[in-house]
């Protein structure tokens, strides 16, 4: 006589696209959501948004912003204690770090200027994207 393991009776899981017709968004438009086939490209509308709004971001810190934040940066001079400045004064770590604000650009644009620059661009571009989905979500 054979052993034979029993049979037991499958339980059917609820499939991804069952879940999403059952959800809230479909339910709300009164018909069902017909299937749309994706093509391939080579930039999809997120990389276009973040990429546009870093360019964005960037160049109006390099030319719109930079020349200002240097005026005030300039006349505001280095911190001064009893009418010295703070180096003079005998604080030998108050000077300031030349290999940070070295730059080969004109203007004097920083890896620290590039680097908050280009997290505002990002910021925006994130903002829009979700700003984007909102007004779909309430459609």
């Amino acid at each position: 006589m054979a052993l034979v393991a029993p049979t037991l009776p499958m339980r059917i899981q609820p499939t991804f696209r069952s879940k999403v017709h059952k959800s809230l968004s479909v339910k709300s438009s009164g018909c069902a959501v017909p299937y749309k086939r994706s093509s391939a490209s080579a930039f999809s509308d997120v990389q276009l948004t973040i990429s546009g709004c870093n360019a964005l971001a960037l160049a109006l810190g390099r030319f719109v912003f930079l020349p200002a934040i240097r005026d005030k940066t300039s006349a505001q001079g280095p911190g001064v204690q009893n009418g010295e400045s703070h180096f003079a004064a005998g604080d030998s770590r108050a000077e300031e770090a030349a290999s940070v604000f070295a730059t080969n650009d004109p203007a004097g644009f920083t890896i620290v200027d590039l680097l908050m620059w280009g997290s505002v661009g990002h910021a925006l571009g994130y903002s829009a994207l979700a700003s984007q989905s909102f007004v779909e979500l309430l459609k």
